[in-house]
């Protein structure tokens, strides 16, 4: 994992919801994969990336 964060594998729920470009309330009630390690919760940008994919109205199947 590196240390910037436009080249961390995993993000933190702040920048997941800078990423996606949603406030914090809205990532939280989302259905968005995410893993839990004590407290923290952290998201992989692929799996993100997979997750708008999927979810991206009009896409082709």
């Amino acid at each position: 994992m590196a240390d910037d964060f436009g080249t961390s594998d995993v993000l933190s729920r702040r920048e997941a919801a800078k990423y996606l470009g949603i406030c914090l309330t809205t990532l939280g009630r989302l259905d968005v994969p995410k893993t839990r390690v004590r407290h923290r919760v952290m998201y992989k940008r692929d799996v993100l990336k997979k997750w708008i994919d999927d979810h991206t109205e009009g896409k082709k199947k």
